[in-house]
Order: structure tokens, then sequence, then C-alpha cells
């Protein structure tokens, strides 16, 4: 009987640690995607940046113009498009979320070059994590429920 209350604590252990350490993580700005080509149109997500009493900003040298920062949920959306001008390089990204900021980054390639799209795996290993974490709190919550139907 201990074995299995110390796999359960275990288990939500691990849970809180990664819930934990999920805001930290996520503390950039989103680029979809991650590679883009001038002329082309991309979405960035900025988190914790919803709608606000001001408008929230973001801003890029590598943007036609500043994009203003649509809510969704807890983030703050904008489909921005790529100078068309642009040389290919990294471009930092600035959005402005009240009295907060948040940075983040784009990588410009050359023209017809293939950039990452929504199928890229770029942040594949966070759904992992968030799977495993959800499955791991479920497991505990029914062998929880299970013992006390048990007992």
């Amino acid at each position: 009987m201990a074995v299995r209350g110390a796999g359960t604590t275990t288990m939500a252990t691990v849970a809180v640690l990664a819930c934990a350490s999920w805001p930290a993580a996520a503390q950039t700005i989103v680029v979809t995607p991650s590679s883009a080509h001038p002329g082309q149109k991309v979405h960035i997500s900025v988190p914790d940046c919803s709608a606000g009493p001001t408008a929230h900003v973001a801003v890029s040298s590598a943007f036609v113009g500043n994009v203003t920062l649509y809510g969704k949920a807890d983030t703050g959306d904008a489909e921005p498009v790529i100078r068309q001008e642009l040389r290919p390089g990294t471009y930092p990204i600035t959005a402005y979320c009240g009295a907060r900021t948040v940075q983040g980054q784009i990588s410009v390639t050359a023209e017809g070059r293939p950039s990452a799209g929504p199928g890229d795996r770029t942040n594949n290993w966070l759904f992992a994590v968030v799977a495993l974490v959800i499955a791991g709190v479920a497991a505990a919550f029914l062998l929880g429920r299970r013992r006390r139907d048990l007992g």
C-alpha cells in the first residue's frame, strides 16, 4: 500500500514541477513559421499579452509595419507581413503588453527557400510533456478513486 502511495506522490510531484516550469518556457514570442521569406505573412503569438485597456503592439524591423495584437485566450496574436526588401538573417521582435515587454525573433531566409510550416516540430516536445503530465494526473486521480471504492 505504501508503494502505491509513493508512486502517486511521485507522479503528483512531477506534474507540479512540470506545470511550475511551464510559464518560464513560454515567455517568448512564438513565430509560425519560425523561418520566413520576404513578403510572407507570419503568425506571432505573445504569452500573457491578451487584450488590455490599451492596444498591445509588436514591432520589428522585419515587419512591414507595427502590428496590433488581438487577444486570444491569454495570448496576443497578430499576422504581420515580412518586408519585401529584407535580407536573410535573424531579426528581433518586441511586444509591448501594457507595462510589460516580451522579446522574440524571426529568421528570414532568401526568397524561394522552403520555410518551416505549421507542421514544424519546433514545439512538439512541449505538447508531449503536457500530455504526459495530464496522463499522470489522471492516472493518480483514478487510482485514488479506485482505492476509495475498494476500501
